[in-house]
């Protein structure tokens, strides 16, 4: 395999169930670093909710809101939101089901939720600034995404079918939709880094584990899924690695490309 570029997701595939970064998978990204190979993360998680994985691996580029901002250092590839009207509409939306919860907004002004954090709280640390609001005013702002918490298996289909420009994506496991538009993905962030690297998408590596990782590893030139991945995953995937908490990705990269 000639493998350029490395791409993977973050939760559940490259970091540990506690969130962490072994030791062992950091020095094996940073090997990879020093032998040419470009490191990407492609994650749901917003851009400042990536730093303390960032300050430890110091990828070439980050791939976050599900794809809706590509970014190579300071340096922003694609940008795509919902336009401000849309964001409102959705929100509206989100407050007239009795079965939402917690709604959450990322944007360029901060992260905006339903329900007070904590300034005490160390999970929501890497949040700041969050911002508090009902939203019954509205934002004055795009947004990248807008994740719900919902508790049943419709809710997030009915508000999404109002929306011809938006899709859902639900997060596996947990109790969580995460809306935003639907001609965002990661597959298509990682196409615009390669075209900028001068890499050809047959010479790229991804690895995941999620719905919003299917089309990665179908499109890129290998793709691997973790063995905790959804079925969906493996349904595409070349190649399978260990679980994310035995440093599955880290192993499948020192056994076949360091």
């Amino acid at each position: 395999m000639n493998i350029k570029m490395i791409v993977t997701d973050l939760d559940q595939t490259l970091l540990k169930s506690d969130k962490s970064i072994s030791d062992y998978t950091a020095k094996i990204l940073k090997a990879c670093k020093q032998q040419g190979i470009i490191i990407v993360f492609a994650t749901a998680r917003s851009e400042c909710d990536c730093k303390s994985y960032t300050d430890v691996i110091n990828p070439n580029a980050i791939i976050s809101n599900r794809g809706a901002l590509v970014r190579i250092g300071n340096n922003t590839i694609s940008r795509i939101t919902i336009d401000a009207e849309t964001t409102n509409q959705i929100l509206l939306s989100c407050l007239e089901q009795p079965s939402i919860r917690y709604i959450t907004v990322f944007t360029d002004k901060g992260y905006f939720v339903n329900i007070p954090a904590s300034e005490h709280d160390p999970n929501w640390g890497k949040y700041n600034p969050d911002r508090y609001t009902d939203f019954s005013q509205g934002l004055d702002c795009d947004a990248y995404k807008i994740s719900v918490e919902i508790f049943d298996d419709v809710t997030a289909d009915i508000i999404a079918a109002s929306f011809p420009a938006i899709d859902v994506i639900r997060f596996s496991g947990e109790p969580w939709f995460s809306f935003g538009v639907n001609s965002v993905n990661k597959c298509d962030g990682i196409k615009q880094l390669a075209a900028n690297f001068n890499i050809d998408l047959k010479d790229v590596a991804a690895f995941g584990d999620d719905f919003s990782d299917v089309e990665m590893l179908r499109k890129c030139g290998v793709g691997i899924a973790v063995d905790n991945a959804i079925d969906a995953v493996k349904d595409v995937a070349d190649h399978f690695c260990d679980i994310n908490d035995r440093d599955g990705v880290a192993k499948w990269i020192e056994q076949n490309l360091l």
